[in-house]
């Protein structure tokens, strides 16, 4: 299905993907430039390789002893039977060619939809050269990379649809319908398809032009959303993705849901260089406000109110901030073209096929510039790691502890961090874990409030202990939870390093180990996984 848009002016593509495709290399390099592994891969991977083992997914819980049994409804199942298959075929070189694949299929989508707004070669460059390096932080070894994908199809779809008239949107089917089994962002997709069939309609009915593309628009966002139902948790999916959504009781300690601002702040007096990412981001989101408030009149007002839909999601929480990018692309372009033109006394970006060997494309595309792009995409790929079989395991992860439990083969029930839980149960396969980082699609609400009620010391911390039964209480070394421990005799310390500490009952087996408690210098860092 095709939808006329009435709106659309045809105009000369230029696509960087034909002027200047070193340069578009170069940026997937930048964006896929950070090579290490997020908190949740452990799991991500367990669970897959648990799918392609049993031969089916898991529908109640296996992992956790507070949930023991609970239903289990994992919307990104098939993201980590992928991540598992690539894993197990090729371990960690796997993993960075899925990710570097997922990376540059979005850097490319984006760099179409730059394309079909005729803009400049420099604009586009520049217009998606800020979005990848914004990107960087959250393009990580995790699922959400599929939605950064699935989100530049989309909008590379309505894209073409807006500037061009004419776009196969009926593709939008099947693409919502893989989206809603790979990861929770397909509520974003959902929003999107509203909120461009609702502008556009609008624009159709206040110009006259009727309401038949509004109609056809609204079929396709209907089929759509509807096509994210086919999964193996149909509805329930929504269900988990919404609740995730709401103002919830885990997100304050989550750093992907604090506000932008906020990281940034706390970003400049922990670590100013990672805030350059954060500020390309908000450099862009500002261009783009600015841009179009000066030139309003773009053709383009569908894929603006999705620019600015997804531009307040990314002030509200981080996470959103790769979105965000994806969609203010094309409309930045799109409306600082208009600018430039304006100050060239250009009323349209209409570009005449004469005009595009100007000097600076024919530069763009000389092969001095390619291949010194080429080198320097090349030499980044390899200082940053991509090439080797090696992923850094920080030292905030509990290596040491870990190495001791497995040394006296001590297994359990294990209280801890429940942003190491993952990398718990993929080292610990004997253990079951409190809680992990499946907080919204296994463990009640009741569960994530003790634990926060633990794990930041406050009055009520010490029910937790006598509540379940823990075996072991693993903590950071700076942790409040310290001093609910220290104010209860039955727990003992056993082993402990420069991050962690490790506890165990005081009358268990564990307790008794010659030596206790064992220190243990700090692991500067280890290896995936």
């Amino acid at each position: 299905m095709t939808t006329a848009n009435p709106h659309a002016v045809i105009r000369q593509q230029i696509s960087l993907l034909h002027y200047a495709p070193a340069m578009v290399l170069l940026l997937i390099v930048v964006a896929d430039s950070a090579q290490f592994p997020d908190t949740d891969l452990w799991g991500h991977l367990r669970f897959g390789q648990a799918a392609i083992a049993n031969g089916h997914l898991a529908h109640l819980d296996p992992y956790s002893y507070s949930a023991a049994g609970a239903l289990w409804r994992n919307h990104e199942w098939l993201s980590e039977i992928v991540m598992a298959a690539f894993y197990n075929a090729f371990g960690v070189v796997g993993l960075k060619l899925w990710k570097f694949t997922s990376v540059a299929t979005t850097i490319i989508l984006m760099a179409l939809c730059a394309s079909e707004t005729a803009a400049s070669p420099a604009i586009q460059l520049n217009t998606l050269a800020l979005a990848a390096v914004a990107m960087v932080p959250q393009n990580q070894f995790r699922p959400q990379i599929f939605t950064f994908m699935m989100f530049s199809a989309l909008l590379a779809l309505l894209t073409r649809d807006n500037y061009r008239g004419r776009a196969p949107l009926w593709l939008v089917i099947p693409l919502m319908a893989l989206w809603g089994n790979l990861h929770g962002g397909f509520i974003v997709g959902i929003a999107t398809l509203a909120a461009y069939a609702a502008v556009a309609g609008l624009q159709d009915l206040i110009t006259g032009r009727g309401l038949a593309r509004a109609l056809r628009l609204s079929l396709i966002a209907i089929a759509g959303t509807l096509a994210t139902l086919v999964s193996p948790y149909g509805i329930d999916a929504w269900r988990v993705v919404l609740n995730a959504l709401k103002d919830y009781a885990a997100q304050p300690i989550i750093a992907d849901w604090q506000p932008l601002i906020s990281a940034i702040a706390r970003g400049w007096h922990t670590n100013p260089a990672a805030t350059v990412f954060f500020l390309c981001g908000l450099l862009m989101m500002l261009a783009f406000i600015v841009a179009f408030v000066r030139e309003p009149q773009g053709e383009d007002l569908p894929l603006v109110a999705i620019a600015m839909m997804m531009t307040v999601a990314a002030f509200t929480a981080l996470r959103n901030l790769p979105l965000a990018m994806i969609a203010c692309v094309a409309p930045l372009a799109r409306h600082a073209e208009l600018i430039a033109g304006r100050r060239c006394g250009v009323q349209s970006p209409s570009i005449d096929a004469r005009e595009v060997d100007t000097a600076a494309n024919a530069h763009a595309r000389s092969g001095v510039t390619s291949w010194f792009a080429a080198s320097i995409a090349a030499v980044l790929a390899v200082v940053g790691g991509l090439f080797s079989t090696r992923l850094v395991v920080g030292p905030d992860s509990p290596v040491g502890a870990v190495a001791f439990m497995n040394r006296y083969q001590l297994h359990g029930n294990l209280l801890s961090n429940f942003g190491d839980g993952e990398y718990l149960i993929w080292h610990l396969p004997d253990s079951r874990i409190f809680i992990d980082g499946r907080y919204d699609t296994v463990y009640p609400s009741k569960v994530v409030d003790q634990y926060l009620a633990f794990i930041n010391g406050r009055p009520d911390a010490s029910h937790v202990l006598s509540a379940y039964p823990h075996d072991y209480v693993l903590l950071p070394a700076d942790s409040p939870a310290l001093r609910v421990m220290a104010r209860a005799p039955e727990w003992k310390l056993i082993y402990r390093d420069g991050n962690w500490m490790l506890f165990a009952r005081s009358d268990s087996p564990a307790a008794k180990i010659p030596g206790v408690p064992i220190t243990a210098p700090a692991l500067a860092a280890s290896y995936f996984p």
